[in-house]
C-alpha cells in the first residue's frame, strides 16, 4: 500500500524558498510583501474566571512518555480485528474500520480500537471506491445535543455576523493607483509602479484599495485610460462608475535620452476627488528628473504615500481607527474560541477529531484543563517525537463564512515545552463532488458568504481549499503568548468563501496548549472586490465563465460527433 505522507515541515521550507524569491524581486520596486502583524489591543480576549494561579504562565508542561514506555508488553500476535475490510483491485487488505469521511483524496476510517487511519482513495477496489460514493458516511457516536435544524445554525451565523453598513462598519475610503504611463517600453515599467503602489497601501491597511490587476482589467473592459492630461472631471467618473472610489493616484514615468545610466521623467499625482467639486491634491510632482532608478519607490512614492496617510514623512503608519474599532466591536467569527463549552469531550464548534489520522479527541488532542489553572479549558496536544517529527498534530475548527478581499484579524494565545507552533487560516471555495462527505449538511448550492446572504452551511467534501495564511507561533518555553496578525484571503482563479482555523504542531516530543482564539473581519472588501470576475491565474486575461463556456462548447461537440 501506497501511504501518502504529508510533511508540513518541508512544504513549509518550499514555501519559504519561493516567497523569498519572490520578496526579493518586490524589495527592488521598494515594495514589502504581506500584512504586517497586528499590534495586540488590549480587551480583546474574551474573559476566563479569574485565578488564584496568577503565575500559572510560568508552569513548566509535563512532556508525555516516550512510546516505548507505552507499547503494551504482550508481543504476540493479535486475532484479526472485526469490521470492514478495504482492499485494493487485487484483493489486499488496506485496512480495517468503520467509513468516517472523505477528506482531501483520503478515505479516513475508524479501527475496531478507536483509532483513525486513511487509505488513499485512488488505491480502493471499485467496489470499495463505489461505497465511499454512493453511501453516507458513519458519523460520531451519537451525542446527547438538542437536534439543532439548518435553519436555526445559519440563523445563528447570520445574527453573529458584523452588518456591513451598520454604524461606521463601511466607512473606509478606497483608494485606486492607476498604471503611470511608460511609453518608452509600451506600459511595462508603468504597470510596476502601479503594482507597487497598491502593495504598499494594503500593507498599511489604512486605505480600502483592490488589487491591482483587478484595476488593470477593469479599465481594459471599459477602454479607460488614465493619463497626466485626463481632466479632474473624467477621473472622478471613473472612480465613482467603475470602482465606487473616492481617491485616484495617477502619473507617468518616460525614460530621458542621452544619459550614460538610466534617467527617468516622473509625473505622479495623488487627489481627493470625495469632498467637494474640485480635487483635493494631496500630492504633485510634474515632470520631475530623477537621478537615480531607485529614487521612485524611495523618495517620490514614499512622500505620496506620506502625504496621503496625513503622516510626516518616514514616520509610521498611523493607527487605522476604522479597523481598531471592529476589531473591538465585531464578534468573533470561530465559535467558542476560549473552549469554555462543550459536550461529550468535545468542544462547541470545533472538530471531534484531531490528528493527521482524524482520531477521536482525548489522545493527541484533548480539551482539558490548563496545567496549573484547573478554572480554565483549553486545547491540548501531547505526543512523542516519533509523531511530532513525522507528521505533527493538527486540529481543526468548524467552517465559518468569510469575505474575499476583506481584512481579518487573528489572534490566539499559547504556549509550549518544546515542539514549534503554526496556526493556519484556511480559505475555501466549494466545488462540485460526486461524493458524500460525513458531515453532510444539505444539498450543493453556491453559499453566500456575503453578511446577511447566507443561505446554508456546505458540505465539507465539497470544498476545495483556495487559499491559506500561516501564521508561525514564537516564543520562550513554558510561557503563554498572545500571537495577532492580519490577513486578506484573496484568490486568482476561486473565491474564498469559507475559512477554517488550523492549529498545528510539530518537531520533536511535547505538550502544547491554545487558548482564547479570536478571528475578526476588521475591514470589508472593497466594491470593486466584490465585481471581479477570477480567472485561471494572474497571467492569464480568460475568465473562468469563458472557460466554462469554452469546456461546453468541447463537450457537446464530442457529444455530436459520438451520435454520428
Amino acid at each position: 500500500m501506497c501511504i501518502r505522507h504529508f510533511s508540513p515541515a518541508r512544504s513549509t521550507m518550499m514555501r519559504s524558498c519561493l516567497a523569498t524569491a519572490v520578496f526579493a524581486a518586490i524589495l527592488a520596486l521598494g515594495c514589502s510583501s504581506g500584512d504586517p502583524p497586528a499590534p495586540a489591543a488590549a480587551g480583546n480576549l474574551p474573559q476566563k474566571p479569574e485565578s488564584p494561579t496568577a503565575a500559572v504562565g510560568t508552569v513548566e508542561l509535563a512532556a508525555p512518555a516516550p512510546a516505548s514506555e507505552t507499547a503494551a508488553e504482550n508481543e504476540e500476535p493479535a486475532p484479526a480485528p472485526a469490521g470492514k475490510q478495504w482492499k485494493d483491485s487485487a484483493g489486499n487488505v488496506l485496512a480495517v474500520g468503520e467509513f468516517i469521511s472523505l477528506l482531501d483524496g483520503n478515505v479516513c476510517l475508524e479501527a475496531p480500537d478507536g483509532s483513525g487511519t486513511v487509505v488513499p482513495f485512488e488505491e480502493l477496489c471499485e467496489a470499495d471506491r463505489k461505497l465511499v460514493r454512493q453511501e453516507p458516511a458513519a458519523g460520531p457516536p451519537v451525542r446527547e445535543e438538542p437536534e439543532v435544524m439548518i435553519e436555526e445554525m445559519v440563523e445563528n451565523i447570520v445574527s453573529t455576523a458584523p452588518a456591513t453598513g451598520d454604524g461606521d462598519y463601511g466607512r473606509q475610503k478606497v483608494v485606486i493607483p492607476f498604471d503611470f504611463v511608460s511609453n518608452f517600453d509600451d506600459g511595462r515599467y508603468g504597470g510596476m509602479i502601479g503594482d507597487m503602489i497598491v502593495k504598499k497601501i494594503q500593507d498599511q491597511g489604512t486605505f480600502a484599495v483592490p488589487d491591482a490587476i483587478d484595476i488593470r482589467d477593469v479599465c481594459a473592459e471599459r477602454g479607460v485610460k488614465i493619463t497626466p492630461d485626463t481632466p479632474p472631471n473624467e477621473i472622478r467618473r471613473v472612480l465613482r462608475d467603475l470602482f465606487d472610489a473616492q481617491i485616484a493616484i495617477w502619473g507617468s514615468c518616460e525614460k530621458v535620452a542621452g544619459h550614460e545610466w538610466d534617467v527617468y521623467q516622473l509625473t505622479i499625482r495623488c487627489a481627493d476627488f470625495s469632498e467637494s467639486l474640485e480635487p483635493r491634491m494631496l500630492y504633485e510632482k510634474v515632470n520631475e528628473q530623477t537621478k537615480t532608478v531607485s529614487e521612485i519607490p524611495h523618495l517620490y512614492v514614499a512622500e505620496m504615500l506620506d502625504k496621503l496617510h496625513g503622516r510626516e514623512p518616514g514616520g509610521p503608519a498611523p493607527v487605522d481607527q476604522f479597523a481598531e474599532q471592529n476589531w473591538l466591536n465585531n464578534p468573533s467569527l470561530v465559535e467558542n474560541g476560549n473552549f469554555e463549552i462543550g459536550t461529550r469531550g468535545v468542544p462547541n464548534g470545533w472538530e471531534d477529531r484531531g490528528g493527521q489520522q482524524r482520531e477521536p479527541l482525548g489522545k493527541l488532542v484533548q480539551w482539558t484543563t490548563e496545567a496549573g489553572n484547573p478554572d480554565n479549558r483549553v486545547i491540548r496536544f501531547a505526543f512523542d517525537a516519533g509523531v511530532g517529527d513525522g507528521f505533527g498534530v493538527m486540529y481543526y475548527s468548524k467552517p465559518f463564512p468569510v469575505e474575499e478581499g476583506a481584512k481579518y484579524r487573528f489572534q490566539c494565545r499559547y504556549r509550549t515545552n518544546g515542539p514549534k507552533i503554526i496556526v493556519f487560516i484556511k480559505g475555501y471555495d466549494e466545488m462540485g463532488s460526486d461524493y458524500r462527505p460525513a458531515n453532510e449538511f444539505g444539498p450543493p448550492s453556491d453559499p453566500k458568504s456575503q453578511t446577511g446572504e447566507i443561505q446554508y452551511i456546505p458540505q465539507f467534501g465539497h470544498l476545495r481549499e483556495c487559499y491559506r495564511s500561516q501564521q508561525n507561533l514564537k516564543g520562550a518555553k513554558n510561557e503563554w503568548h498572545t500571537h495577532t496578525q492580519d490577513f486578506t484571503p484573496r484568490h486568482t482563479k476561486y473565491t474564498p468563501k469559507w475559512g477554517r482555523v488550523m492549529l498545528y504542531s510539530y518537531l520533536g516530543a511535547g505538550v502544547v496548549e491554545f487558548d482564547d482564539i479570536v478571528l475578526k473581519q476588521i475591514v470589508p472588501a472593497s466594491a470593486s472586490d466584490r465585481k471581479t470576475d477570477p480567472r485561471h491565474s494572474q497571467d492569464s486575461s480568460v475568465t473562468i465563465k469563458e472557460m466554462e463556456e469554452n469546456e461546453r462548447r468541447a463537450r457537446e461537440a464530442r457529444e455530436r460527433r459520438e451520435q454520428e
